[in-house]
This record gives C-alpha cells, structure tokens and sequence, in this order.
C-alpha cells in the first residue's frame, strides 16, 4: 500500500499544528510522520493511521535521505522546507513543499497591522486541503483531585519571549493563596536552577519543580494533568490547547500576528499599546528599544485575574 510521508523535523509547536493535516490524510492512508526523536511521543497522540519515524537529533539531510528511501513514499509532503529537507528530497517527487510569505513578516516585524496565515492552515493548503481546523492531541489523563493544578513555564531558549521569574513568583503567590494551588513549575534542563530559584522566591510550600526531566513525552503527560497552563507563546502553550488544557498565552516580544495563534483567542494575554511587537520572529534577545516593556510592563493579579476567567467561563 502506498504511504503518504510528512516531514516536520521541528520546532514542537510546528509538530503540534501538523496534526490536522496528519489525521486528514491518514483517512485515505497510511502517514508516516518523519520528526525530531525529541518529538515523536508528539505524533503518538495524533489520531488515525499515524507512525512516528524518528529522525535524530543533530543528524544531517545524507541521514534523512537514507530514511527517506528505505520508506518509498508514495506521496510525500514536506512541511519543513529548509536546507536540511530540501537536500535530502532532491530528484524525489515531493506533492507539496511549506512555503512561508517571509515578505509579510518582514513588514509585520517591521510594524504593518497584517497577520501571517494560521500555521496549520497553512499546513492543510501545503498539502492540497483547505481550512483551518484547531489541533487535537489524545489527552489520557485529567487533574487526580479537587484542587486546583497550576503549570507555569519558566525560562525558554529565547529570552525576551520568557515570562520575568519575578511575576512568575507573584502568580504562584496569588494563585497560592487566593485559590488554594498548587503550581508546577516546568520547562528545560537548562531552566532547572532558575525554576528552583523562582519557586524559593516566591517563599510558599506548594510549588513543585519539574523542569528538565522525562523529554517531551513526560511534558505531555504532566500538562495534560493540569487545570491550567500558564505559558509565553511556545511550545508547551500548544501542547496545552491541543490536549484541552486551558492556557494563558503569555504574548511579550512576539504576537498572535505571527501566525501561531488566532487574534481571537480568549486566553491571549499581553502588555496593551505596544506599537514594538512583533520584534523578532522567534522572540529575541535584546530589546530593540531597551525598555523591555513588555516583559516589565506584565501585571501579576491581572494574569491571574485572565486566568481564573477562562476557568470559570
């Protein structure tokens, strides 16, 4: 039987907004989901017909190209479209190649009022299908008791997108002792010693730190245990809404613009009257004006206020 091939090497959010386009096609065929190892547990969650191929990390297009050949595509849709995919699929039918109008986020990031397409809308046209259809990952678990579980993300890999350590410690605070939770703070090996930082500042008992330990698939496991999920606008965020888990998408230095999320989604949340933002595609590290105000300008009880919000409607 022929075999459709999605390639998506990274980043996890991407991953998450390719499974529309996986389930659609995986009706009509078997898909194999060609990814970053560090993302497979990802694709498991995705429903119908799906096999997640790993790629490993740091591995080159001569890597990709071997997978490639021992699966013998009948179709083959490439949702990366970089070096690395572009070498490794030359003299190969590829259906259908991800192409990103960067001369629309060039002017977005250069203070037009457009957006970028929905990416998974994109996605979908990439591969001859339209629409927009919200991602949706198999949520096994739920939260185990009546009180309420709080995820907050600490750190990330770019600075200016990552919510101040000092309001994540005021939110746990005031989710604390206002609502009686209990936080978990998440995020990567490299954010651990900050996480436990942030959570000896913020001086409450029910603050547990689980950043960098178990990969993607234990993210996904405790996310979807959460009520609630605080996060800057990355990938854990997409993680949340996909599983159903409400998140509070924490917008600095980057904008629902951008195409990641819809301008219309409740659980938005930024510093108003910003003209600076979107600054940089991935969020960035030094700030073009060197106010960070949309970092500092960020109101803990107003967050929590947003929050309790989506909970409650």
């Amino acid at each position: 039987m022929n075999e459709t091939v999605l390639i998506r090497l990274h980043s996890l959010g991407d991953v998450v907004l390719a499974q529309p386009v996986a389930t659609y096609l995986s009706n009509s065929s078997k898909v194999k989901f060609v990814t970053s190892e560090l993302y497979t547990p990802v694709v498991d969650r995705m429903s119908g017909d799906i096999e997640a191929v790993p790629y490993p990390t740091d591995a080159g297009p001569f890597e990709l190209r071997r997978i490639l050949r021992n699966i013998s595509p009948g179709i083959l849709i490439d949702l990366q479209c970089n070096f690395t995919t572009r070498t490794a699929t030359k003299g190969m039918r590829v259906s259908g190649k991800f192409r990103m109008n960067r001369k629309l986020r060039h002017e977005i990031l250069g203070g037009s009022s457009d957006t970028m397409p929905l990416r998974s809308g994109e996605f979908l046209r990439t591969a001859g299908l339209s629409g927009e259809i919200d991602p949706v990952l198999e949520r096994r678990q739920f939260p185990a008791d009546n009180r309420l579980r709080v995820g907050i993300v600490v750190g990330g890999r770019w600075r200016l997108k990552s919510i101040p350590h000092s309001v994540i410690s005021e939110v746990s605070r005031l989710f604390i002792d206002l609502h009686d939770a209990e936080v978990i703070l998440i995020g990567d090996e490299k954010d651990r010693m900050k996480a436990y930082d942030t959570a000896a500042s913020a001086g409450r008992e029910r603050i547990k730190v689980c950043a960098g330990d178990g990969g993607t698939g234990k993210l996904i496991e405790r996310i979807e245990t959460m009520d609630l999920l605080i996060s800057p606008d990355s990938g854990p965020a997409h993680l949340a809404k996909a599983l159903g888990v409400p998140v509070l998408v924490v917008f600095t230095s980057t904008s629902p613009a951008l195409g990641f999320w819809k301008q219309e989604y409740s659980g938005n949340y930024m510093v108003n009257g910003l003209q600076c933002r979107p600054c940089h595609r991935h969020g960035g590290k030094t700030c073009p004006t060197g106010t960070e105000m949309c970092r500092k300008g960020l109101v803990p009880h107003r967050m929590v206020k947003k929050a309790m919000e989506m909970l409650q409607s």
